[in-house]
């Protein structure tokens, strides 16, 4: 038994090495796409062709006898190692880094957007508002100017620095809201600027398939390059104007927290302890309290501005408060045609997004219960 069994670990072993082997052609092949697209101009992480990867790796795991689970396992380890060669590549094609000067640069949001680029080999200064410096001298060193200041101050930070701007400089800004800004930009900057919007906190790892939301006031061959920057750093750039994203941003934003402060707030007044209801939970559950703990977890002044200062953000309350009622007045009453027909009015708003709602949610509930 000994001997067989030592002779199927040296065939595992060699298993092993081939797979190593397989992985690292992959990765040569992956660093020659990557110096064709830094060539090229070309974007270089392309979400439409991760998910036709990921879906043939499935199918391809299934034809071989295997989960197809592990082969999306397997390939996405070797699409994260892609993006990382990909990515060296382009930064080692980048020109001198950029002068780059963030107001509000000792923030979390401004360390990590200077910690990134900086990483680029970009050189980044942080002026703060307690900064001693001439605010004029600080822009007037710098290429590119970020506004990465809190809400209710943006627009009174870009009345300030917009007249600033050398027509070869750039002004853009991280604001959760983007009309008031951009009108700023609009009327009293010289030189570009940008209205950008990053779609998630400080605390992810990367720019790495995070979407930022790009609102074009004055287009140059800075912008141009900002962009083509974020772009290599793995960011999905959403283009639109000022109006349209602050209308969305009612919905992505102002409902969704409102929902998650309300539930909250309910959970708090129902006066059952968070540990008592862990002893009970059920997947969803946990996930759907770690969405609520994380927001509480955070600053609150934050989400008093995104819920204050929208102003399409009463209307999206009060849908949702006219929502919550109408559920209500259906369980009630005991009225279940009316509840069904509500709920299949809502199934039918969703269709197209359900098998996708499955399979992210079943993706977390597996984590969650490894980790719980």
């Amino acid at each position: 038994m000994s001997d067989d069994l030592d002779a199927l670990r040296a065939e595992l072993d060699a298993v092993d090495r081939e797979l190593m082997r397989v992985a690292a052609r992959r990765l040569q092949v992956v660093r020659r796409i990557g110096e064709l697209k830094a060539d090229s101009s070309s974007v270089v992480f392309d979400r439409d062709r991760e998910r036709v990867v990921r879906a043939r790796a499935r199918l391809n795991a299934q034809a071989e006898g295997l989960p197809p689970s592990v082969g999306e396992t397997l390939i996405h380890a070797l699409i994260e190692a892609g993006h990382d060669v990909q990515s060296e590549v382009v930064a080692a094609r980048q020109p001198a880094g950029r002068r780059v000067l963030i107001l509000g640069g000792h923030g979390a949001m401004g360390r990590f957007l200077g910690a990134t680029l900086a990483r680029r080999g970009h050189a980044i200064d942080a002026y703060d508002l307690e900064d001693e410096r001439d605010l004029a001298d600080a822009v007037a060193t710098a290429e590119v100017v970020v506004l990465s200041v809190p809400m209710p101050l943006a627009a009174t930070m870009a009345r300030r620095v917009a007249p600033l701007i050398a027509p070869h400089q750039l002004l853009c800004d991280i604001n959760s809201l983007k009309e008031e800004v951009c009108a700023v930009y609009a009327a009293e900057c010289r030189g570009e600027a940008l209205g950008l919007h990053p779609m998630f906190g400080p605390s992810v790892s990367s720019l790495r398939r995070q979407k930022v939301v790009v609102c074009r006031v004055s287009d140059g061959p800075v912008s141009a390059w900002l962009l083509a920057e974020l772009g290599g750093l793995g960011a999905e750039l959403i283009e639109t104007d000022p109006a349209t994203h602050d209308r969305i941003m009612a919905i992505v934003q102002v409902l969704v927290h409102f929902r998650t402060l309300v539930m909250g707030e309910a959970l708090r007044r129902s006066g059952v302890p968070i540990a008592q209801s862990l002893a009970f939970t059920s997947p969803i559950y946990r996930l759907e309290l770690a969405v609520v703990g994380r927001l509480f977890t955070q600053d609150p002044d934050l989400y008093a501005s995104i819920e204050m200062e929208n102003p399409h953000g009463a209307a999206a309350r009060d849908r949702f408060l006219e929502a919550a009622r109408a559920v209500k007045a259906h369980i009630d009453a005991g009225d279940r045609d009316g509840f069904r027909a509500l709920f299949g009015e809502v199934a039918a708003y969703f269709e197209g997004f359900g098998d996708e709602a499955m399979r992210l949610s079943d993706a977390v509930i597996d984590l969650l219960a490894e980790r719980a």
